[in-house]
């Protein structure tokens, strides 16, 4: 293998391949990137054996071949690099590579060892607007978390229907629903589709979102019986292809409140503010309290620690319907919760001190976040 490019492009593709790789002890070509030339490309792959990576790079192919080396260190070495166009040639089971004064040798193993990536062969298909679709995951990740004892809980669930395709997150603790309308997206798939793609997949599905090639903009996604495909559409194509979670998705459309007998309204920004400097003065549990008061129109926000002191601000209300009430809330779950929010405004819907709380935006019902109270 002989094979020409440039260095940004190359150091791109790379990166993103690291991060996929396995860092696994007892299997150490996990730790690897194979390296193939294929009709005046290279492409790159990586994979943990849940989850696999195949990027392409475009250059001049002098001879076809391929290559299998370390990761981590070609990685390193290429972000060291300032030289504008590098040269890889594969020999004996090693790398040279040779740019500007650079002449590096990287040590690899038989290909042959490298695992296949699976391909997934379906003709079923969503395809959705990079942008779209990279804002719809990072309203849901920030409400996921890892539970040993319920995997079902370990992954974004989709659940795609004639109307819209819903994405859901959960730790037990909140959840949040991300609701695409099916004027934002284009699908063969009749039936309604419901499938778990794990936290890990869809961390890096966002990742490459945001920082692959500018060009990249639709995402095509290939839903089999037990795993997923993401092509991401540009010049080069980008391909992630990730086993699914087995299990069922809990019930979770009851946890939603549909009626609350409170319903506040007030600026986004100023909350945030005042939960974050709330958060500075909260005891181990991270609560802070939530007092309304009806008649004066004002939320106060307070937190207390013996160790630390005591925190309280006071925050006009635009929207002010119900009661009077104090209930407690995990700040940093208030906080992310509110990051999710892409509007101005943010409507807090409650019932009692023992009722799970509904955030939304002012104007997008598109998302919902739902959060359980702290019982003090």
């Amino acid at each position: 293998m002989k094979f020409i490019t440039l260095v940004d492009n190359l150091r791109r593709a790379v990166n993103l391949a690291e991060r996929i790789t396995g860092k696994n002890l007892t299997l150490p070509v996990l730790n690897n990137i194979l390296l193939a030339t294929n009709k005046n490309e290279l492409h790159i792959l990586a994979t943990d054996l849940e989850l696999g990576i195949e990027l392409s790079v475009g250059g001049k192919i002098e001879k076809e071949g391929q290559a299998v080396i370390p990761a981590k260190t070609f990685a390193e070495f290429l972000n060291a690099l300032t030289e504008e166009k590098i040269t890889l040639e594969e020999e004996k089971q090693s790398l040279k590579v040779q740019s500007g004064n650079y002449n590096i040798n990287f040590q690899g193993i038989n290909p042959e060892d490298f695992p296949i990536i699976p391909e997934v062969k379906t003709d079923k298909y969503i395809e959705i607007d990079k942008n779209v679709f990279h804002e719809a995951i990072s309203q849901v990740l920030p409400s996921i978390g890892y539970i040993a004892t319920k995997p079902e809980l370990n992954g974004i669930y989709f659940h795609l229907d004639k109307d819209a395709l819903k994405l859901v997150g959960t730790d037990s603790f909140r959840l949040a629903e991300k609701i695409i309308t099916s004027e934002n997206f284009k699908t063969n798939i009749k039936n309604p589709l419901e499938m778990i793609v794990p936290l890990k997949t869809m961390q890096e599905v966002a990742r490459i979102s945001q920082e692959g090639p500018e060009d990249m903009t639709t995402i095509i996604i290939y839903p089999d019986i037990n795993q997923v495909q993401f092509l991401f559409k540009n010049n080069n194509e980008i391909r992630l292809v990730s086993r699914l979670i087995n299990g069922n998705f809990p019930e979770y459309s009851s946890i939603i409140p549909t009626t609350s007998e409170i319903k506040i309204s007030l600026i986004k920004k100023d909350l945030a503010e005042a939960v974050r400097v709330a958060g500075l003065f909260c005891g181990k549990i991270n609560d802070i309290k939530f007092t309304i008061k009806a008649n004066q129109k004002k939320l106060i926000i307070e937190a207390q620690d013996p160790s630390r002191g005591k925190s309280q601000n006071s925050l006009p209300l635009k929207l002010m319907q119900g009661g009077n009430l104090e209930i407690s809330f995990n700040y940093r779950f208030v906080l992310d919760g509110l990051n999710s929010l892409k509007d101005e405004e943010v409507v807090i819907s409650l019932n009692k001190e023992s009722n799970p709380g509904l955030f939304q935006g002012g104007k997008d019902n598109s998302f919902v976040y739902v959060l359980m109270p702290i019982k003090i």
